[in-house]
């Protein structure tokens, strides 16, 4: 009864509102296809605009960059997008994004071409092509980022919390880098990494073939999955990294993954601080993950686990970082849901002169979201986050974001 009582008081009257003044979006997605009249050329643009708000007590959960004392954070963000089909074997898409980066505060508001390639199809039904800048195949998440599709404001675990590995700065010894747990991590998020660093839109090339309830996917980019987003961009190809995945659907209801990916995290700019004789091509980082889907009616449920290991330079132990999430999404009606997350990501141990110790603290983060489709065209969702990691501090704990969208 309350909580009909509340959805008469606010929600309805702001529905109302909202299918009055987007109208016009069904003309203009209605009249976003064109197509030659021999079927030979056809062209599909889209789009959304997005507002997000954070509101955090202490420091900000996962990568939002604030300036120092700042308690909330705002996010635009405008995608333009289109996919162009060229007879049978022929295609290519393009996203345009103008916001203030990949992660709220990266960088000031710009336009950025985000992911621009052309697929070409070799053996129909079993093998394509991809050459150009595209997103991760890793995992499962990365099909779901986009803010229609994910049922959360924020990415999982694994893709949005710093590690103390950095692409830049070399610890002296193991002892050095071990102490890096100890600091904030709110403060270096311009020099700490991610296990994975959100949708990874780098360039290469990639294949997919798939042979009944198999799918494979495998390529070759410019740049790691930890690698940060302003070094997308880079065209130096001297140490590229591998990534695949095997999936298989098992029916309609399940689908499994296994991934893995190899490559160099380092920047360019770290070469003089390593040791004599090494260069940025000798530090590997390694990832294997596990991906589980399962959906029946109103429910949905996804699930990772990834492991991940860093060369470090002057420590002789491999960082290694276990994590998982699983998250589950549930229709109450065909316009609202409720979606709950759990993430978990801990570290192993590295030998310094002081004996055994973790070079990092572990982490726990529980997430809860709802969100409401006004139609087809607009969504609201709100989330709390409660993140704790396991030492005497916390970087922060407690975060509340809302977002609306315009998908048209």
């Amino acid at each position: 009864m309350f909580l009909r009582s509340l959805f008469a008081i606010f929600l309805l009257p702001l529905l109302v509102e909202a299918k009055t003044i987007l109208e016009p979006l069904d003309y203009v997605s209605d009249n976003l296809f064109y197509e030659t009249e021999d079927g030979f050329f056809a062209i599909q643009a889209g789009g959304s605009a997005e507002i997000t708000g954070y509101y955090f007590n202490e420091a900000p959960i996962g990568f939002i960059f604030v300036q120092p004392g700042n308690h909330t954070q705002y996010h635009p963000r405008l995608t333009l997008e289109a996919d162009a089909f060229v007879g049978e074997r022929l295609s290519g898409s393009i996203k345009f994004r103008w916001d203030d980066g990949i992660d709220p505060g990266y960088m000031d508001n710009q336009v950025r071409l985000d992911e621009i390639f052309a697929d070409g199809v070799i053996v129909p039904g079993h093998l394509d092509l991809r050459v150009g800048r595209f997103a991760t195949i890793f995992g499962n998440w990365v099909p779901r980022l986009d803010a229609w599709d994910n049922p959360f404001i924020s990415p999982p675990l694994a893709y949005d919390q710093a590690t103390s590995v950095s692409d830049l700065a070399v610890p002296a010894n193991a002892l050095s880098f071990a102490s890096r747990r100890t600091a904030n991590d709110s403060n270096f998020l311009k020099t700490w990494l991610p296990i994975i660093w959100g949708p990874v839109y780098t360039q290469g090339i990639a294949a997919f073939a798939s042979w009944g309830g198999f799918d494979l996917a495998v390529s070759g980019t410019n740049e790691s999955l930890a690698t940060r987003p302003s070094e997308w961009d880079d065209y130096d190809w001297t140490t590229p990294t591998f990534t695949g995945r095997l999936g298989y659907t098992h029916s309609a209801e399940w689908q499994f993954g296994l991934s893995g990916s190899i490559g160099s995290y380092f920047r360019p700019a770290a070469e003089p601080a390593l040791p004599l004789g090494t260069d940025v091509g000798d530090y590997q980082q390694v990832v294997v993950g596990v991906d589980a889907t399962w959906s029946s009616g109103p429910w949905q449920v996804w699930g990772e686990f990834l492991f991940s290991q860093f060369d470090i330079p002057n420590v002789s132990d491999p960082a290694q970082i276990f994590s998982y999430y699983i998250e589950t999404k549930y229709k109450v009606t065909p316009q609202f849901y409720t979606a709950l997350r759990f993430g978990h990501q801990f570290y192993n141990e590295i030998d310094t002169i002081l004996g055994s110790q973790n070079w990092e603290n572990d982490q726990i983060r529980a997430e809860v979201a709802l969100g409401y489709k006004f139609d087809r065209h607009s969504l609201f969702k709100v989330q709390y986050q409660f993140q704790h990691q396991f030492t005497s501090f916390q970087d922060g704990e407690n975060q509340i974001a809302a977002q609306f969208v315009i998908k048209f």
